[in-house]
């Protein structure tokens, strides 16, 4: 490698450095639409568990409403979002809108910590030789110049399923707000694409309408909430190095060499948590044994007795708006937003280990 290709390696290091790391620096997603992204996601996750319970109920209780709701989503997916429980009219489907019901009124809370880190390290290294007598004299002279940047971007938003079917369909400059959005798994940088919220989606649901899933604090509506944590280390090493022909005489430079890395680390942790709006949750125990039932299946159900509400921690019931919690602040909308807020940072808090004074 002769001179000028060490001076272009080094301006190549160089010309990587960013002052203020973001992840568009290495995928081309900013955080705009890695937002869009993973709620896009889970809005098709609660899309596809509605229309499988419509589809059932078409099929298995020969419904013919909700036969003509899942044809008309089989046609064109869009029309989820002119769904609306309260088309099942009638005291024969009281629980078909208790199950919709708590399905649209349950909270979402996504809690986003993005941490970007670079280095940028340049070390420059030269060997002298002197030749004297009958031995050589050498001396190394070397020489680094080391960068870090960091950014920590960290922020949470809130969503209800009803909010996400129904809400994000209509076309902005002609665009609508989940067009193109849908990706595959991407394995290098997955926070850019598809990152499993709909298992998450598709396990609470099942939790709290067929396993009786509880919630932390007795008496609590139902949450779950889920971390998942990715890291992408990309690494370039480059040393090259000159090697001078030796001469006889004189003070000559016998080798130099430049070492340069630059390495980008990004650790992205995404918390999202789930909780049943607690007005619904009174409907959850009748709810549970009609699924179980043969009535399920019959097209019939009946009236479900009101139930009601006790035992929901004093905390969470203040006037909504901001929530101030241990480890985020947020704006809940409802009191199933607020619910998953709390589930969210609950899991964070794990993180906060107190150490006592000695």
């Amino acid at each position: 490698m002769n001179k000028r290709s060490v001076v272009a390696a080094a301006a190549l290091l160089l010309s990587g450095c960013a002052l203020h790391p973001v992840p568009e620096d290495v995928t081309g997603v900013d955080t705009y639409h890695i937002v869009r992204q993973i709620r896009c996601e889970t809005r098709q996750a609660a899309a596809e568990f509605v229309i499988k319970e419509l589809r059932r109920l078409a099929t298995e209780g020969g419904d013919q409403i909700a036969a003509r709701i899942v044809a008309d989503y089989d046609e064109n997916p869009e029309t989820i979002s002119n769904f609306n429980p309260a088309v099942f009219r009638g005291t024969n489907y009281a629980r078909v809108r208790d199950l919709y019901n708590v399905i649209y009124t349950t909270g979402i809370a996504y809690n986003f910590d993005l941490t970007m880190t670079e280095d940028n390290n340049l070390g420059a290294s030269a060997d002298f030789l002197a030749p004297w007598a009958t031995s050589s004299f050498t001396l190394g002279l070397g020489g680094n110049a080391d960068r870090q940047r960091a950014n920590e971007r960290v922020f949470t938003i809130t969503d209800t399923v009803g909010a996400l079917l129904m809400n994000l369909s209509t076309p902005i400059r002609g665009e609508r707000y989940c067009d193109g959005q849908l990706r595959g798994p991407n394995y290098i940088y997955p926070i850019a694409g598809h990152i499993g919220v709909d298992k998450m989606v598709q396990a609470f649901f099942e939790l709290v309408l067929l396993a009786d899933l509880s919630a932390p604090d007795k008496g609590t509506p139902p949450t779950m909430a889920d971390k998942l944590t990715f890291t992408t280390l990309v690494d370039l090493t480059l040393t090259p190095k000159v090697v001078f022909s030796p001469v006889k005489s004189g003070f000559q430079t016998s080798d130099a060499s430049l070492t340069g890395v630059a390495r980008r680390t990004d650790v992205h942790k995404v918390t999202v948590g789930l909780a049943v709006e607690p007005k619904q949750a009174a409907a959850l125990a009748s709810l549970r044994t009609y699924l179980f039932s043969k009535e399920r299946n019959a097209g019939s159900a009946p009236v479900s007795r009101s139930v009601a509400i006790t035992g929901v921690a004093g905390a969470l019931t203040p006037r909504l708006g901001v929530i101030q919690a241990n480890t985020l602040t947020a704006t809940a909308g409802s009191q199933a937003e607020q619910l998953a807020i709390v589930a969210v940072d609950q899991l964070k808090s794990r993180e906060i280990q107190l150490v006592p004074n000695p």
